[in-house]
């Protein structure tokens, strides 16, 4: 039996993959820079220096390139595990505790 169980992670649709519009500081921003400074100011253990640009491949170009964080506990609980820029500034790196995941993940593991 492999982990996650079958059918716990549903198929992500085209809509999900391409993740919303992009933000006016990712439109005219240096993502470098803002990539670099979300890690810093990473507070969620999953997401430390884990944030990257990422551009996706369509039929004959590429995606506009943005700020993602692929995060282990999202994909755990069953969520879809892509979060993109406004979910990394305001939860990510403020408050982890608005994250759903991040309460799942310390409800399963309790300190001893």
């Amino acid at each position: 039996m492999g982990w996650p169980p079958k059918g716990l992670l549903k198929r992500m649709t085209v809509q999900e993959a391409f993740g919303p519009p992009l933000t006016p500081l990712e439109l005219t921003g240096n993502l470098s820079d803002l990539q670099k400074q979300l890690n810093v100011e990473m507070q969620c253990p999953a997401g430390k220096n884990q944030v990257y640009v990422r551009s996706l491949l369509t039929g004959n170009s590429t995606t506009r390139p943005r700020i993602s964080l692929k995060c282990a506990l999202r994909r755990d609980i069953g969520q879809t595990p892509d979060v993109f820029y406004e979910h990394i500034r305001d939860v990510c790196c403020c408050d982890p505790e608005l994250c759903e995941a991040w309460r799942a993940m310390k409800e399963r593991f309790v300190p001893t």
